[in-house]
């Protein structure tokens, strides 16, 4: 490479042409493990910086299912459905926890069901955020010399930092939700548990009532 501007400029062309399929125009035909990770590296490629860099395995895949992150195979083999979230957790991946983007995910799939509609709006929302990014990024580098790598490491830098303070606000409110949904739990069971104590107690105050009343007729009529 005798052109890091240049190099960088040639990929984020390819980053801006670059989109997942729409749902619709995924594979058809159910597809095995082995037919996945073909399909998996063809279009994650452009995301590699080594031959050595997987951006998915079958181990990462068999995790995600044991995670219920990802849906289990039908009989080995994985749907257009499968893919579409594989690639969503791809995706997501990069900044959030498992645990964070099962969470993600959980509020946008409905479970058993094809949802072409929330992985379409994803797939929108991560090219629109790309072309924004590489827009942004060329007007930056039409003042970078071709190998000025401290210009280049400043804006990486700069990115670096900005993508972590977004990450943060992310995280954050998935803690924040995560604890609030705990909290409406724990005072759904506990209303329920007081609603049945009190249930308890009224059947047993009735018994007891009735109990009362027989020995009092009992009382009399001796």
């Amino acid at each position: 490479m005798e052109n890091i501007k240049k190099s960088l400029e040639n990929w984020l062309n390819d980053l801006n042409n670059f989109s997942f399929r729409n749902y619709e125009d995924l594979p058809e035909l159910e597809l095995y493990m082995d037919q996945v990770m073909k399909y998996l590296d063809k279009q994650l490629y452009i995301f590699q910086t080594s031959t050595s860099d997987k951006q998915i395995t079958t181990s990462m895949i068999n995790n995600y299912v044991k995670g219920e992150v990802v849906p289990a195979p039908i009989a080995k083999k994985y749907s257009k459905e499968h893919l579409a979230v594989i690639q969503e957790v791809c995706t997501l991946k990069q900044v959030l926890s498992i645990a964070e983007v099962k969470q993600v995910l959980d509020k946008t799939h409905k479970p058993g069901q094809e949802n072409p509609e929330s992985y379409n709006e994803f797939n929108l929302l991560n090219s629109t955020s790309t072309s924004n990014v590489v827009e942004e990024t060329f007007k930056r580098l039409n003042d970078v010399d071709d190998n000025d790598i401290e210009a280049l490491n400043k804006i990486a830098l700069d990115y670096a930092i900005i993508a972590n303070s977004y990450i943060e606000i992310a995280k954050r409110i998935l803690y924040l939700n995560r604890n609030y949904e705990f909290y409406q739990k724990a005072k759904e069971e506990y209303a329920n548990a007081e609603k049945e104590r009190l249930e308890k107690e009224k059947k047993k105050e009735k018994k007891k009532e009735e109990s009362d009343k027989k020995d009092e007729s009992e009382t009399e009529s001796e």
